[in-house]
């Protein structure tokens, strides 16, 4: 009844709130009609005269001048049209037609408006009210537009065709039955005139014949009420009838009850209460003699109404009601963790990836990792099925038919296999994903609608708790990682399967981030893949950090081509380098008669030789019997952008054609703007990492998607792989700086040179002992055993 009441009070209020609307807008009428007669040129803010009048002459004060002038300063004359227009309105709702859609049909107001002042601007330019401004700006401006392409009478067709155009939206519900009035009465007179005319005989009566068809056509069709039956008219029926009226509008009044409490009210059930309402009391003799019938009746209903709740149970998705029965199932259902068949990297494991150990150079232990974590299923079992429990019970609460049959934890989220029951949408349960969301206390939860070899829609949540992904543990699936060239170790998928990806497919990678997502541990864990895969006469690295604290801890590893570069016009200079570098590789492969890096180093000493036609042993010096791969890692690429701009061709020229000749860039950035990711660099670099970025389109500038804004941080990121279009989400390997310390410092040293290979081809393990110096852009260290030679010496071994 509380509802019912509620109702009835906001429909007696709801007129009285619409002629309280209708009376502001008609005062705000008046308002601007009176400013617009008493605009003075004089008043502020206009600047016809100097100084402005204090106060101002116009009738409405400071306000209506400030109202006046920017009136005629946008539409001119036109808002007295828009103010003609509206007065219509006003008068047609005064006047006891019904206005509806109040907003839409000011709109068409508007437009009559502006093609108002258009008409102004162009013939009567004299009439302007503020100096050579016809029209205001929006007419003077738009007129002129248009008549520098349709010349005036093209112009002014358009304008009258636009004001067509408001009056049909403004007044569209008037101005059909006047034109079907008016064609009724034009139909007449030519029925008359035909009959009269001798020398139009049969011309005039057929025009007026087809006006007066046309003209019912147009008048609006009126609802003739059916009889359902021949008892309506029947006197002794009638308290019957009425009396079915009443358990009628007794139904659709428990059905308003239940839906008013769920935010649904229909406008058919108010017309079905004042029925109800209508019903005549003094009946009340027939109603005792209807009540046994009518409990009857409802008796049986009901017991329908339970035999078809227990078939609806029986049909689709069993619904547990019951917590405790939701619990004991929740409790038997095993859960599929990600990491039970874990395994840690052994020394074997990654012999065959590092293959003979170069004198003088030894792979950093595995025993300088960090273990991975122990027990980490145990702490989580409890918290899924506490998740599911709340999942299902957020399912049946907002009335989805669908049960958790599957749960799978991954390191950063799990997975809920829901199974609908036959007729559930999908689209019911993306409606609620907040509430559900809400429900399992989680951020956000993303639904899988289709998933390939289930019938399930899967529902991704976030773990309370992050499993810490360790290299050493992703080390121990050489399966994943054997035949790779540069295997970069970036963590685990949703599903808690390895994520090892090869550079030299990728075959660059761009990263972005928000400062604390992940970025910097993400590029730390790529340098450190390197570091226990290849050898120093394998792989050259060129690190350019600008912040001097990300990546100062690989500054004594060997295989840096120079020193970490923290100055934008020393990268700059060395990406320039490595453009003449990648030239030159070319034009070796195609004297080699090579496609690729690979193919030339294959080839052995001898046959190198041969192919190139070098015959002394000056000639051979010259030549590198194997190329090194070389990979630029950029930080911060957007204050590279910034300091250098000229630098963006550089990186589309190599990341266009270096892949052949084994140069790789890995750029990373946290503010991924349109400036500084390019459509030229995007388009070059297919591989992208995304960590959690400020905003969505931050995210739909490196993945050309949303999604990046609704990561969890701290590792949480999505992978798009060249050879998969769709996002993988995953957690990134957690490498800590004292692993770092220990694998960049845990190494030995000697003075010995790999066989067959000058000591300048290869840096020493130790600190530098003097400031790098610079040839010709080329940047090199001059290291405590073995200094450098000459710049064309160093550069003729890379």
């Amino acid at each position: 009844m509380a509802s019912r009441v509620t109702d009835d009070e906001g429909a007696s209020l709801a007129p009285v709130l619409r002629w309280i609307a209708w009376l502001v807008v008609s005062a705000v009428w008046l308002f601007i009609a009176a400013s617009l007669i008493g605009f003075d040129r004089a008043d502020a803010p206009g600047f016809a005269a100097w100084p402005a009048n204090e106060p101002a002459a116009n009738w409405m004060g400071g306000i209506g001048a400030l109202v006046a002038y920017w009136s005629y300063y946008t539409v001119g004359l036109g808002a007295w049209v828009f103010l003609a227009g509206l007065a219509l309105l006003i008068g047609l709702h005064f006047g006891g037609a019904r206005v509806d859609h109040p907003l839409i049909r000011i709109v068409g107001v508007v437009v009559i408006g502006v093609a108002g002042a258009g008409v102004q601007a162009l013939l009567l330019p004299s009439t302007a009210r503020l100096p050579d401004l016809p029209g205001g700006v929006v007419g003077f401006v738009g007129s002129s537009e248009l008549r520098e392409s349709f010349n005036v009478w093209g112009t002014l067709l358009w304008m009258l065709v636009a004001a067509l155009i408001g009056v049909i939206v403004a007044y569209d519900r008037w101005i059909v039955p006047a034109g079907a009035g008016l064609l009724r009465q034009a139909g007449w007179l030519g029925r008359t005139a035909g009959g009269g005319a001798s020398s139009v005989r049969g011309v005039l009566p057929a025009i007026g014949a087809w006006l007066a068809d046309f003209a019912e056509k147009l008048k609006p069709v009126k609802r003739v009420p059916v009889r359902a039956n021949d008892l309506d008219d029947d006197e002794r029926m009638r308290p019957k009838l009425e009396k079915r009226k009443k358990a009628e509008a007794r139904a659709k009044r428990i059905e308003k009850d239940i839906a008013t409490d769920e935010g649904e009210v229909d406008e058919e059930e108010e017309e079905y209460d004042e029925d109800y309402d209508d019903v005549d009391p003094d009946e009340e003799e027939y109603e005792e003699e209807l009540d046994e019938d009518d409990d009857e009746e409802y008796e049986e209903e009901d017991e329908d109404d339970e035999v078809e709740e227990e078939e609806d149970e029986e049909v689709g998705a069993p619904q547990v009601f019951s917590e405790d029965r939701l619990r004991e199932k929740i409790q038997k259902m095993p859960v599929l963790f990600a990491n039970q068949n874990r395994s840690v990297a052994k020394e074997e494991d990654l012999r065959d990836l590092q293959g003979v150990s170069v004198e003088g150079y030894r792979f950093p232990g595995l025993n300088l990792l960090e273990d991975p974590e122990e027990d980490f299923n145990d702490k989580l079992d409890e918290m899924v099925r506490e998740g599911a429990e709340a999942l299902e019970r957020a399912l049946h609460q907002y009335r989805i038919k669908g049960e958790v049959v599957g749960i799978e934890s991954g390191p950063v989220i799990t997975l809920y296999d829901v199974r609908l029951a036959p007729g559930t949408k999908v689209s019911q349960v993306n409606a609620v994903s907040s509430d559900i969301a809400r429900a399992l206390k989680a951020v956000n939860v993303r639904i899988v609608a289709n998933q390939v070899g289930r019938d399930t829609v899967g529902i991704e949540v976030p773990n309370p708790t992050k499993e810490k992904v360790r290299l050493k543990e992703l080390m121990g699936r050489p399966e994943k990682f054997q035949g790779m060239k540069l295997p970069m170790f970036l963590g685990k998928d949703a599903s808690g399967e390895p994520l090892i990806a090869d550079l030299t497919k990728m075959p660059h990678v761009l990263i972005a981030g928000t400062t604390g997502s992940g970025k910097s541990v993400c590029m730390n864990t790529i340098i450190m893949s390197f570091l226990y895969t290849k050898k120093p006469n394998e792989l050259r690295l060129v690190l350019v950090d600008p912040k001097m604290v990300e990546m100062s801890q690989f500054k004594d590893i060997p295989h840096l081509m120079c020193p970490v570069v923290t100055e934008m016009h020393k990268a700059a200079a060395i990406l320039e380098w490595a453009v003449t570098k990648m030239d030159e590789r070319y034009e070796l492969l195609a004297e080699a008669g090579c496609r690729d890096i690979s193919s030339f180093n294959d080839l052995d000493w001898e046959e190198i030789k041969e192919r190139l036609g070098h015959e002394t042993d000056e000639q051979a010096a010259r030549v590198p019997r194997k190329l090194p791969y070389m990979v630029f890692i950029i930080d911060e690429l957007a204050d590279l952008m910034m300091t250098n701009k000229e630098v963006e061709g550089a990186i589309v020229r190599i990341a266009q054609k270096a892949r052949a000749v084994g140069i790789h860039l890995i750029l990373a950035t946290q503010r991924p703007q349109a400036n500084v990711v390019t459509g030229l660099i995007k388009g070059n670099m297919p591989c992208r990492i995304t960590f959690k970025v400020a905003s969505g389109l931050d995210s739909r500038i490196i993945l050309d998607q949303k999604g990046g804004e609704l990561l969890l941080g701290q590792g949480d990121m999505l992978f798009l792989s060249p050879s998969n279009h769709k996002l993988m989400r995953s957690q990134g390997t957690l490498v800590d700086d004292i692993e770092i310390r220990r694998a960049s410092s845990g190494r030995s040293c000697s003075s010995a040179s790999p066989r067959g290979r000058s000591p300048t081809t290869i840096a020493c393990c130790r600190a530098p002992t003097t400031t790098p110096r610079v040839c010709d852009g080329r940047s090199r260290t001059r290291c405590s055993i073995a200094p450098w030679t000459s710049c064309s010496r160093a550069n003729a071994a890379v």
